[in-house]
């Protein structure tokens, strides 16, 4: 393990002994969640040739343990061990299946598998398969975009397991396109540069580069001693910061990638940043909907964001990313003008050194012990209003345990409000995770979410 992979296991195995912060945050380990809508539900048999396309990672064959005796109780040092074999009985224990007979229990099925800890003896994973009870209605009784109707089997791993890039391998494993083949996902590339430069332009560049290493450095170095969040009813806790014991799960409406690909090629801008400016706007609207003060103001409002590292071992399943702090354009403004906001907010960041440095940081804290990386993660953690992050899936319909996926959501808890965005086959969906008492009708912010979508349409195109 290398050590965010020990830091992560280490939350999972301490699980509701306060998870990755101190005990007086009174959290759990957060488990990484997906659901996959499946055509029908699979069989015994099929079950079993998804275990042992899984298998084929050692991970997931393997427990979390002490690496030697001084580590057995604080943790320090961690190893997997393998404890299964390939076709071992044992895995398919960790399915169960569930009847469910509305929207609202499936809606508490995804709720309590944010929470649920993991049986630690054992590999860090297991699936919940929802299917509707026999005998009732054929139809639905909900919104079909919200909670859709089973059958869907909820994929649980730790996040020690390996970070989003790692899980995809998992994926393209374990499924395959229609025809049989290769599993399709997108294909990142970077902004293009200007290649030609005049030599001020060139001085202005270099000067510009040394300023935004600096402060990025000084961001990173500072951000868990700095400033917390304004305090907004999206941010929703209050000091003394601390686990409710609740998350609900919000799945919103999808929005049509082709819609928000036309923005991009018409404005110049990225998907993430059209994404950071309409969840943006949503969170602004949400505010004006419950009356929050900071509405009318521009409340500073920051998520902790995954930066994942390009460099790694190809179909490894390993943790390689960092958390950098994004500011969120917030204030009254048209979509247009949030959208630029984000895209200069989006461009600065990726010129910054924030995310090596902390790379840098996350390694010396880690060598200060367990305590002192505990209470280190806690006041990053706490100084921020959600967890951010943008998860892409396949571009096209999959199969998966023998059966045609209709539709993916994937969640994730945390200590504050966390909101995931992941891609699948022309659409794009918003989860939010949240305690619901702390920040009620958190379904507007996913309605909103759309709404700055078509709005940026009209205004852009």
């Amino acid at each position: 393990m290398n050590s965010l992979t020990e830091t992560l296991a280490r939350a999972t195995l301490r699980g509701s002994d306060g998870g990755a912060f101190p005990k007086s945050a009174k959290a759990v380990d957060f488990p990484l969640v997906a659901g996959f809508y499946l055509e029908k539900a699979p069989s015994d048999d099929e079950i079993k040739t998804f275990v042992d396309a899984l298998e084929a990672f050692p991970e997931l064959r393997s427990a979390a343990t002490p690496r030697d005796s001084k580590s057995v109780k604080n943790l320090r040092h961690l190893r997997w061990e393998c404890v299964e074999d390939v076709g071992n009985v044992k895995a398919m224990r960790r399915f169960k299946r569930v009847e469910v007979e509305t929207a609202k229990e499936l809606s508490k099925v995804f709720d309590d598998a944010m929470l649920e800890q993991f049986d630690t003896s054992a590999p860090l994973w297991d699936c919940v398969i929802v299917t509707r009870k026999k005998g009732v209605s054929s139809v639905w009784d909900d919104d079909q975009t919200g909670y859709p109707e089973p059958p869907v089997v909820l994929v649980r791993v730790s996040h020690a397991i390996g970070d989003g890039i790692a899980l995809v391998d998992v994926l393209k494993r374990v499924s395959s396109a229609l025809d049989g083949g290769d599993v399709k996902l997108l294909s990142f590339k970077r902004r293009a540069q200007a290649t030609k430069r005049s030599v001020l332009a060139a001085i202005w560049a270099f000067i510009t580069f040394i300023f935004v290493c600096m402060y990025g450095a000084m961001k990173a170095l500072l951000t868990a001693a700095g400033p917390y969040d304004t305090k907004t009813t999206f941010k929703g806790s209050r000091p003394p910061y601390g686990f409710s014991g609740k998350r609900r799960v919000v799945v919103c409406p999808p929005v049509a990638i082709d819609d928000i690909k036309a923005i991009k090629n018409v404005s110049g801008c990225t998907v993430n940043d059209i994404v950071v400016a309409a969840l943006a706007g949503a969170i602004q609207a949400y505010h004006a909907k419950v009356g929050d003060k900071s509405a009318t103001k521009n409340p500073f409002l920051r998520s902790a964001t995954p930066y994942a590292f390009p460099e790694r071992v190809t179909g490894a399943l390993t943790n390689s990313w960092t958390f950098v702090s994004l500011t969120f354009p917030m204030g009254v403004m048209s979509a247009t003008t949030r959208l630029q906001k984000a895209k200069k907010t989006c461009d600065f960041m990726k010129r910054s050194p924030e995310p090596y440095v902390t790379r840098w940081l996350n390694k010396f804290v880690n060598a200060a012990g367990p305590d002192v990386q505990r209470k280190v993660v806690f006041d990053y953690m706490s100084r921020h209003s959600m967890v951010f992050t943008n998860v892409p899936g396949p571009t096209e319909t999959i199969v998966l345990m023998g059966s045609r996926v209709r539709d993916i959501v994937f969640a994730c808890a945390n200590l504050v409000n966390q909101v995931s965005v992941v891609s699948y086959s022309g659409s794009l969906r918003l989860t939010l995770v949240v305690d619901p008492d702390a920040t009620p009708d958190a379904q507007y912010i996913g309605d909103m979410f759309k709404n700055e979508i078509e709005c940026l349409r009209k205004e852009v195109l």
